[in-house]
């Protein structure tokens, strides 16, 4: 319990940040022993003593206090693994006796808990001055909640509803008794049992779910909380959905969890409606909005079961600043709930239950009718997803147009200029150099779509006459919109070049899902083809005819030359220098992307700062489309990725997830000097990369540059043109797919 309410209320210190500590001293009552409790508190949780003395009133203040310290020794010896079986059973069972005297007869836990077991009876001394009603809700709350974690310390969580009795014994028992104590004091209306209940119930299995790897790795065993009844359907050991190859059944058992949690949204809404102080309900809603927000978080998302999840502090700073009335509680749940919407699979085998979870609860919100009146509006990049929540409680990513089919027509005709233009007069070349236009094996085309819709949205809108004059500033409009056709092309050209000389170098057999062209015709004709497609890329570069762009492209040559190069050469120092990963990562991928883009602008006769921004956009959306490459080599199966899984670590190839797990476990570095010979190697490293938050990181990194390529767009000068302004919002709508794709 005491780890529940540390996990919302250490984010407070994020919002309003006042208050002094000599504030505070002047509220804590006198004697050494409340001394010590406030003083601990703040140790603990400086955040939660703020706001219990912020907002509580001094009576229920003190009996918050000593709750949390009481029902945190509690649990802190439950936490405690090194406590044998049969000693923490009898201490949590009689622990509700100990309290009044003070002696727990142990010592454990580490740092504050460890003061707190050591220190306890300064606790009991301040027990015993609150009123006696309240002493009766301390014990009778610590009694129970000690037999039932005694009950599991014994017994693994067999079916749900055992997981249920669970998260009631740990956290629904403290919001029971809570509850009777605010209506007593009038801070809300009386609810009926199930109601409180359901607060605590939904809060625990949000932290259950969320702690998955935490608990897994608690030493010197695990412990295990997720239910049997659900797991067994997808694994034989629970351990087992951390493993790569069970990802896929991860993700579904997961998302059952979170499913059962969602059960119990709807009474949270309606108990909160209760609450009519306003302090108590922020204490309550607050709460409840973080761990909706972290359970839409962790569904459907593989990280749960590599290094966790998270809630931004920014964005939990700013649910505890705005959340003031239960309007803002109803929106938050109705765009959380959005944004999960979003990510249902309709493969996932409890699709249909979680959809019909999700839009129940919504509906609840909208039928308050309260929705409109809210001051609380989220605007986030979560798991890399931007989502800009609108007023009316919907995410714009539910009404957002799909870029690739903004350009759809351009593109379909970009692909047979393409085919057209990589023909030869000698049959077997031509035939290699057509093999990635063809009909099928095109790819994403992303960076033609990228500068088409770059393209319209930095393009200069021409002044309309009449006459004449329009029919000459349609045909300029029309010559400048077919040379940036045009870099589009050459862009793909250069692009495709790349893979054949790469596949011929990593000595690749499978590319967007086909075989490999050195794999079908042999490494020469490979090169040969990849040296052909460069050729008439220059050809249709020099029909431009502007000396900087001709500048500009000739660069990205030399950068995927250089990249090549790094790769290939790197000294140890540098294989393991996370600056010389990304300079290579540059060079060899976001050059081409930045590059292009600034030469739309400068064919659009942009300013130097917009084609700059232009630049910035491409630069930071490659570098993201990299790193989330760089990811998926791990995380992603050959099938989805259309080549070999893994290939990066088994080429010897260095790349940021491993960058960020050797910092964690630097003893890895001395398994990759060995050169993966050995195939237990491997397999040894991809083990300390799951222990890791590698993978997280590297995703955190890919969404930060996806945070700048947005900046760079809502930099741009402002416009009324609505083409200019859809293909703006394009690209940024872009930098949604970047990050959360598969393949």
């Amino acid at each position: 319990m005491a780890g529940s309410l540390r996990h919302t209320f250490d984010l407070y210190r994020f919002t309003n940040g006042g208050g002094t500590t000599s504030q505070v001293e002047k509220q804590i009552p006198s004697g050494p022993h409340w001394a010590f409790c406030y003083s601990l508190l703040e140790k603990i949780s400086c955040s939660f003593n703020f706001f219990i003395h912020q907002y509580l009133d001094p009576e229920l203040r003190n009996l918050v206090c000593v709750h949390y310290l009481v029902l945190r020794a509690l649990d802190t010896v439950e936490d405690d693994m090194n406590i044998t079986c049969d000693t923490k059973v009898n201490i949590l069972e009689n622990f509700h006796r100990y309290i009044y005297d003070g002696d727990l007869h142990i010592s454990c836990g580490t740092s504050h808990d460890k003061v707190l077991i050591d220190q306890f009876h300064l606790v009991s001394t301040s027990l015993s001055e609150l009123q006696k009603g309240y002493q009766e809700v301390i014990e009778d709350t610590t009694k129970r909640m000690g037999a039932g974690m005694a009950k599991y310390i014994l017994k693994e969580v067999e079916t749900v509803g055992e997981y249920t009795e669970y998260c009631h014994i740990v956290l629904g028992l403290v919001y029971v008794e809570l509850s009777k104590v605010f209506h007593a004091s009038n801070l809300m209306d009386s609810v009926p049992d199930h109601l409180s209940n359901s607060m605590g119930l939904f809060l625990q299995k949000v932290h259950i779910i969320q702690d998955f790897m935490a608990d897994m790795n608690e030493i010197p065993r695990a412990r295990i909380y997720w239910p049997r009844q659900i797991w067994s359907k997808y694994v034989d050991k629970l351990e087992e959905l951390t493993y790569k190859e069970n990802s896929a059944k991860a993700v579904c058992c997961l998302n059952e969890m979170v499913t059962d949690a969602l059960l119990h949204a709807e009474d949270c809404l309606e108990y909160m409606t209760a609450l009519r102080d306003p302090a108590t309900f922020q204490l309550c809603a607050i709460a409840q909005i973080i761990a909706m927000g972290t359970l839409k978080m962790c569904y459907n998302n593989i990280e749960v079961f590599r290094g966790g999840v998270k809630m931004r502090h920014g964005l939990a700073a700013k649910v505890m600043d705005g959340t003031k009335v239960m309007s803002d509680v109803y929106g938050a749940f109705y765009d959380f709930l959005g944004m999960m919407k979003i990510k249902i699979d309709n493969n996932d085998p409890n699709a249909t239950k979680t959809l019909s979870s999700i839009e129940a609860i919504q509906q609840v919100c909208v039928d308050s009718g309260l929705l409109n009146q809210r001051t609380l509006y989220l605007d986030m990049v979560v798991e890399g997803k931007w989502n800009q929540v609108q007023e009316g409680g919907s995410s714009s990513v539910e009404g957002q147009v799909d870029p690739f089919s903004l350009v759809a027509d351009e593109l379909s005709l970009i692909s047979n200029r393409l085919r057209e233009m990589v023909v030869s007069e000698v049959p077997k070349l031509s035939s290699a150099a057509e093999y990635f236009f063809e009909m099928g094996v095109e790819g994403k085309r992303l960076r033609p779509t990228i500068l088409l819709l770059m393209a319209s949205a930095v393009n200069v809108s021409l002044l309309s006459g009449s006459g004449i004059l329009d029919a000459v500033m349609t045909n300029i409009s029309s010559e400048l919109r077919t040379r940036q056709q045009r870099i589009s092309e050459i862009t793909e050209m250069i692009h495709v070049a790349s893979l054949l000389h790469d596949d011929v170098l990593d000595d690749a057999d499978t590319r967007r899902g086909v075989q490999s062209l050195n794999f079908l015709m042999g490494n020469k004709l490979s090169v040969l083809a990849g040296d052909f497609l460069l050729s008439r890329a220059c050809v249709a570069l020099a029909t431009l005819q502007n000396t900087e762009v001709v500048s500009l492209i000739s660069m990205v040559l030399e950068h995927l030359v250089t990249g090549e190069i790094m790769q290939m050469e790197s000294t140890s120092e540098q294989l393991y220098s996370m600056d010389h990963y990304m300079r290579k990562t540059f060079y060899k991928t976001a050059s081409l992307i930045a590059y292009s883009c600034k030469s739309i602008a400068i064919l659009a006769g942009q300013t130097t700062e917009v084609a700059m921004l232009a630049y910035d956009y491409g630069r930071n959306l490659g570098l993201a489309y990299q790193l989330i490459d760089d990811v998926l080599d791990f995380i992603g199966s050959s099938a989805s990725l259309g080549k070999g899984s893994l290939s990066d670590i088994r080429h010897g190839i260095i790349t940021a997830p491993i960058l960020f797990a050797i910092e964690e476990f630097p003893e890895l570095q001395e398994i990759i000097n060995r050169g993966f010979d050995n195939p237990k190697d491997v397999d040894l490293s991809l083990e300390y990369l799951w222990k890791s938050r590698g993978i997280q990181r590297a995703i955190e990194l890919a969404t930060e540059h996806a945070n700048l390529a947005v900046s760079a767009i809502n930099s741009l000068p402002q416009s009324d043109d609505d083409n200019v302004r859809i293909s703006r919002q394009a690209l940024v709508d872009l930098t949604q797919i970047v990050i959360p794709r598969k393949k």
